[in-house]
């Protein structure tokens, strides 16, 4: 079931979108504070209102050739993660009656691909994306164990 309102986005010349609900700003860039040990497409922590949020570059995680662009960040409603993420452009919000049409996809992170006005638009699915960064950061966690030892 597509949501209501969806909020269209653009990252390596796709176009993409999330439920409205799921975004609480959009934002200019702003400095970045890198961390180690993160994945490449994690650009480092950035200050939303004195928290620290992850910012993810989407089209490096989708590993779609991107382009450096300064871009927009989309923050992501903190009730469901501390994560923001560059896009290259925020288009508009879309109403579900502009949508006219929808298939399945067979990408995971893909809920649906959309018809619209403007195109084709990929529907991310967001639970899916938050639980794929958050298996990545524990994968590349440092560990306790020293090399060699036990």
């Amino acid at each position: 079931m597509t949501p209501e309102r969806l909020l269209l986005f653009s990252a390596a010349r796709q176009l993409f979108a999330l439920n409205l609900q799921e975004v609480c700003e959009v934002m200019e860039p702003q400095q970045c504070y890198p961390f180690a040990g993160a994945p490449p497409h994690y650009q480092g922590l950035i200050n939303f209102h004195g928290n620290l949020t992850a910012l993810v570059d989407l089209a490096g995680y989708l590993r779609l050739p991107g382009r450096p662009l300064p871009g927009k960040i989309l923050v992501i409603d903190t009730r469901l993660a501390h994560l923001a993420l560059k896009v290259d452009a925020v288009g508009s919000i879309l109403d579900a009656a502009s949508i006219t049409g929808a298939s399945s996809h067979e990408d995971p992170l893909t809920e649906a691909l959309l018809d619209t006005p403007q195109g084709n638009v990929r529907l991310l699915r967001l639970e899916t994306l938050l639980t794929g960064l958050e298996q990545e950061l524990q994968q590349n966690a440092p560990n306790n164990a020293k090399p060699g030892g036990t």
